[in-house]
């Protein structure tokens, strides 16, 4: 059977999991990858999605459903992206979802409603499975939205926390990659909100430093996570999402 993914932020109290698990029963197999992304926040969901997606079989279908209300001019639409499809709303999250031009967007038409989503994702799935995805939907064009990116001098990078996860971990937008090209083999201070919260080097792991002391280190995902040792980051130091993160270098 066809796997589908959701990645919401339903809260799985609300009836809407269950309306969308309903639809899709003898259709395809869904998988919830979380109901709790903050309410309306597209970008943790979309931090999520491209941290997860991978993990499942090409084929996949894996529903967005933060903040998607589908319009006329924005539909709900369907995109092909390295071997996996993606159904969500096409108002520039695909353009941050993917690294590169999907192979092709379709975009899905359904009845106005309080909660006609549901419909949508219901007849993209129905539409993939049964093979006619192009007699049930009108192709499109990827709109685009600028990422937020980790800014580089010689001697700094300018970042910012892109998701606090359950544990009050910070995960900037600073990638290892640049990190290295930058810092050349250099030594770091890495501030938090402004110029008294610093770390002073990265850890491997969540190891070899003491209860309550701070830590930075490179995570599973390529990013610099920012984090607490057996502590939370996010309510000790009063860091929030998009707040700025600096890096210095010197010799």
């Amino acid at each position: 059977m066809s796997v589908v993914t959701v990645t919401s932020d339903w809260n799985k109290r609300d009836y809407y999991a269950g309306a969308l698990e309903g639809g899709l029963l003898g259709i395809a197999a869904l998988y919830v990858i979380t109901h709790h992304i903050q309410p309306f926040d597209v970008r943790m969901g979309v931090f999520v999605l491209r941290q997860s997606y991978f993990r499942y079989p090409p084929g996949s279908m894996h529903i967005l459903a933060v903040q998607a209300q589908a319009t006329d001019r924005l539909p709900m639409s369907v995109a092909l992206y390295r071997g996996h499809y993606f159904i969500t709303v096409n108002d520039g999250r695909f353009s941050l979802l993917f690294d590169g031009e999907p192979e092709w967007i379709r975009a899905v038409y359904s009845a106005p409603g309080t909660f006609s989503e549901v419909e949508a994702y219901i007849k993209a799935v129905r539409a993939v499975v049964e093979g006619n995805l192009e007699d049930r939907t009108l192709p499109a064009e990827m709109k685009t939205e600028v990422r937020p990116s980790a800014v580089a001098e010689k001697d700094y990078i300018m970042g910012q926390v892109i998701y606090i996860d359950s544990y009050g971990n910070a995960i900037t937008n600073i990638s290892r990659a640049l990190f290295d090209k930058v810092g050349s083999g250099r030594r770091c201070l890495i501030f938090l909100q402004g110029p008294y919260t610093r770390i002073e080097k990265l850890s491997d792991g969540y190891g070899g430093v003491r209860p309550g002391e701070l830590l930075a280190l490179f995570n599973s995902a390529g990013f610099l996570e920012l984090a607490v040792f057996m502590g939370n980051l996010s309510s000790l130091e009063n860091i929030g999402l998009y707040d700025e993160i600096q890096v210095q270098f010197s010799n």
